[in-house]
């Protein structure tokens, strides 16, 4: 009506949640968020430290003679390693289903879930090896030792610890040239089922390990085996 007096018109306010509510929520979507990071966190951790080992094999590889070899032909020996993991080291580890895990100038560790895969590669290189070298000069020739051990193997990060690398590398130390040197394990495991040429080395003490290694010495071939023996009896 005209001249009569209009009162504002103000909304409803808002009914607050009840503070119980918001506060239950608030605490049950904090307490979710923190289950997920924390379980995340773990994973991440378990992930990185290696809660657990694994049962792998090991296989350490080392190039024998490398400082002289650089010596000779430092540029030369770059790039013929680096084309020997290209073309050889590089296919026969997918081929055998292994992992290139570790690389050091001149070495390398390689892990395999199946022992016969890691035997089957390890020769495979090796032979592949003794092939390339006949196009080399005898004195520019590259030749590895290489070492294989079963073991229980934990990964932190890019460190790899447990007594199968410990005993590949050792073994592979003691290796002779163009060999593959396995422990009892190893070729109970491969070596007779592979039919590969083999010698006994016998019982092994070896550094940091407290049980005695039984090893032998598995060849790609009997005539490379024949022609490593002749040579070491001349020296």
């Amino acid at each position: 009506m005209p001249g009569q007096f209009l009162r504002p018109h103000h909304s409803r306010p808002a009914r607050p949640v009840s503070s119980g509510i918001a506060s239950y929520v608030r605490d049950r979507w904090s307490w979710r968020a923190a289950t997920r990071w924390s379980f995340g966190l773990a994973d991440r951790l378990r992930t990185q430290c290696g809660g657990t080992s694994r049962l792998l094999a090991a296989v350490h590889t080392d190039m024998v003679g490398y400082s002289r070899l650089f010596a000779l032909d430092d540029v030369g020996t770059v790039v013929r390693l680096r084309d020997l993991r290209r073309t050889v080291f590089a296919p026969a580890i997918r081929r055998h289903r292994g992992r290139l895990v570790q690389t050091a100038g001149d070495s390398m560790l390689i892990t395999f879930d199946s022992v016969v895969q890691a035997v089957k590669c390890a020769v495979a290189i090796q032979d592949s090896l003794h092939m390339r070298n006949r196009g080399w000069p005898p004195e520019l020739q590259i030749h590895l030792r290489m070492g294989i051990d079963l073991g229980d193997i934990i990964a932190d990060g890019t460190d790899f610890h447990g007594d199968g690398v410990i005993i590949a590398a050792r073994l592979q130390a003691l290796c002779p040239p163009g060999g593959v040197c396995v422990s009892r394990a190893v070729h109970d495991r491969s070596g007779d089922r592979l039919g590969l040429p083999f010698e006994t080395l016998g019982p092994l003490a070896l550094k940091n390990i407290e049980r005695p290694v039984e090893a032998f010495v598995l060849w790609h071939s009997p005539y490379v085996m024949k022609q490593t023996k002749l040579v070491s009896c001349a020296t």
